[in-house]
């Protein structure tokens, strides 16, 4: 849910009341999606304690479940911390609760106080509906905020809704070179509760020669390993690789949620490569990569 912008014509009741009425059990977004467990925004809508921006898919999310004002006019909000994850039957990304509590506490400014001051703050606190979140969640993730995804088949993986067909190469009936990934010898703890593989592959064209990987660390999944147990799932990539070697236009095609998406997307940026070859001179080329995880246990 994104904060409406409707407001009672009688803003003049119990502000506490009202304000509960537009929040509990509802889900909203917070701005810049903020991880944590206690939130203090001031009266203009800046975060006032220590928190890092997280994911919009697994910290951006929060039902409320309570709202109190106190008597110093800090808006004292509880919920439950909500992340996407995708039920691989309907092809849905649905909110799920994570196990985390937060407490979001807003300063609603100096009196005199009504409901559409209170509401004024809020609203820079959690999105609206006049945002577009298009414009502030990472651009890989821009595809996917449908959160309604399609398959050609029941054996095909889901993959989100490209409005623009050129964003992301179509790689079905093309001829593709697939790439045997070097091993991962990126420092791991040694508590890692799934097999992660990927694969990379490459669309082809006449004359063309593959690039080829070179360093490719895989991501590790901790925070959601710690919440739940993973089951088999897949994420897959789009990328061009440039002729340079580096990873760009990174896209998620079929995506997971809670996070994980972001974590394979950042690491795959890190990723080197030795450039494709067009009419032997070094040239982009367009990529994929499939990250295939299987629970140990």
């Amino acid at each position: 849910m994104l904060l409406g912008l409707g407001l009672p014509a009688w803003g003049g009741r119990d502000i506490e009341q009202e304000v509960s009425g537009l929040f509990v059990g509802h889900v909203v977004t917070l701005r810049n999606f903020y991880g944590g467990n206690n939130l203090l925004y001031g009266s203009v809508g800046q975060l006032l304690s220590r928190a890092e921006p997280g994911y919009y898919s697994r910290d951006g999310m929060v039902e409320i479940y309570s709202v109190k004002l106190s008597t110093e006019d800090v808006m004292i909000m509880r919920g439950k911390r909500v992340c996407l994850l995708l039920d691989p039957e309907k092809g849905e990304l649905n909110n799920v609760w994570t196990g985390d509590q937060v407490e979001i506490r807003v300063q609603l400014g100096p009196k005199p106080l009504d409901l559409a001051a209170a509401i004024s703050v809020l609203q820079r606190v959690f999105f609206t509906a006049q945002d577009d979140l298009a414009l502030f969640v990472p651009p890989y993730w821009r595809n996917c905020l449908q959160q309604k995804l399609f398959r050609s088949d029941e054996h095909s993986p889901w993959e989100c809704t490209v409005p623009d067909k050129r964003q992301v190469t179509d790689f079905t009936g093309k001829k593709i070179s697939w790439d045997i990934p070097p091993p991962d010898n990126s420092p791991h703890n040694g508590m890692q509760m799934y097999r992660l593989k990927h694969r990379v592959a490459y669309l082809m064209e006449e004359g063309m020669v593959p690039p080829q990987l070179l360093s490719a660390p895989d991501p590790l999944f901790q925070w959601i390993q710690r919440r739940a147990k993973l089951l088999e799932m897949t994420i897959i990539l789009s990328l061009d690789v440039g002729a340079d070697g580096k990873p760009s236009d990174i896209t998620v095609v079929s995506p997971v949620g809670m996070g994980m998406d972001d974590q394979a997307a950042e690491m795959v940026a890190k990723w080197h490569f030795r450039p494709g070859k067009c009419k032997d001179q070094p040239c982009a080329v367009h990529a994929r990569v499939v990250f295939e995880i299987t629970p140990l246990h």
